[in-house]
């Protein structure tokens, strides 16, 4: 049976007692054992991705034998984000693939949370957009409404869950000075657009990649009396050309640029909701391992396959270099971060008991 050089490093750790030799890093092109860890199962985006991608990235590696994919049970990868933080020694051999659920679920402050994903190093960014549809009534007259917004009808915003992508629209909506309320449970696209046909939620956020039919489809069927009010994200492959970016929505409704510590916090939630996902290398991994993996996703975001992927689902694929800045966004400074926990201090006991949100 052939030895592989973390066995032989586990050996020989095991008969001197020196553990710190499980951290050597890997010389350039002598990666072996290579595993993906996937933040979900692979029906996820990253383990659809890992599955479609995991030849061309084995042979772009220069690996013996295919890279191991490593899926999980959960579909947030916090759990493989965590293992991956505590447990990857940054020698090349262990990447992450992880979705946006896992950058928000940390901006939050989830409990379950033991990683500090802006250390980690991205070799590989899919990024999406995300629009916001809702009544009409609630956005034709949004300057005069923001005068006395506390006497107007909260909007039920449909989300999966609190803390979910929608909470890119929860605090978008917030800083238009609606007054939204999440509606939790509609983890599934097609579902909320039907429950705004059926005026069960006065407001959806939606992205290309969970919709069963084109994004440009959805638009041009809404049901009568509402419309896009803004989006994030890259809308240049659609013909929606008439939704305007949040910024100009923003402007429109306020007459001055946003601006503040939530607002910022904001930026990083919409920045992480617009992740469909990413590839990930461990903190202190070695220059020339990670341009080995640079290269090589490089080499996987030009397969033939991986574009037609890439291209039916909206996404922009953004490797080696160019994918830092995608996933820099998500990272607020400390005086956004403690703005949207405290934000969400305030307004999480409100929402469990279908309250409006309150302003900071």
């Amino acid at each position: 049976m052939r030895l592989t050089r973390r066995a032989a490093l586990k050996g020989l750790a095991a008969l001197t007692g020196a553990a710190p030799f499980l951290n050597i890093p890997a010389r350039a092109g002598t990666l072996t054992d290579v595993q993906l860890l996937l933040g979900g199962t692979l029906a996820s985006t990253p383990g659809q991705f890992a599955e479609l991608a995991s030849g061309p990235l084995s042979h772009a590696l220069g690996l013996e034998t295919p890279l191991e994919l490593t899926p999980d049970i959960g579909q947030d990868g916090v759990r493989a984000a965590n293992l991956f933080d505590a447990n990857s020694a940054p020698d090349g051999n262990t990447a992450l693939a992880l979705p946006g659920a896992t950058l928000l679920a940390s901006l939050t402050g989830d409990s379950r949370v033991h990683y500090d994903f802006g250390r980690w190093i991205p070799v590989l960014v899919a990024s999406t957009t995300t629009v916001v549809i809702a009544r009409a009534e609630l956005h034709k007259t949004l300057r005069s409404r923001l005068t006395g917004f506390f006497h107007d009808h909260p909007v039920r915003l449909a989300v999966s869950h609190i803390g979910g992508p929608e909470l890119n629209a929860l605090m978008g909506l917030s800083l238009l000075g609606l007054r939204p309320i999440p509606v939790p449970g509609y983890v599934d696209s097609s579902n909320a657009l039907t429950a705004l046909h059926e005026g069960t939620v006065d407001a959806v956020q939606i992205s290309p990649y969970t919709l069963d039919r084109p994004l440009d489809d959805v638009l041009a069927n809404l049901p009568e009396g509402t419309s896009a009010i803004y989006y994030t994200g890259d809308l240049t492959d659609t013909h929606a050309t008439t939704i305007p970016i949040f910024m100009e929505a923003y402007q429109q409704a306020r007459h001055r640029p946003p601006e503040g510590p939530f607002y910022h916090a904001w930026q990083a939630v919409s920045a992480a909701a617009d992740t469909a996902m990413a590839i990930a290398l461990p903190m202190l991994t070695p220059p020339e391992i990670i341009m080995q993996w640079s290269h090589a996703c490089s080499a996987v975001g030009a397969d033939a396959g991986v574009r037609r992927w890439s291209d039916l689902h909206h996404f922009k694929l953004a490797t080696g270099d160019n994918a830092a800045p995608f996933l820099s966004r998500t990272v607020p400074d400390l005086g956004a971060t403690l703005a949207l926990r405290r934000w969400l201090a305030v307004n999480i006991p409100r929402w469990r008991e279908g309250q409006e949100t309150r302003h900071i």
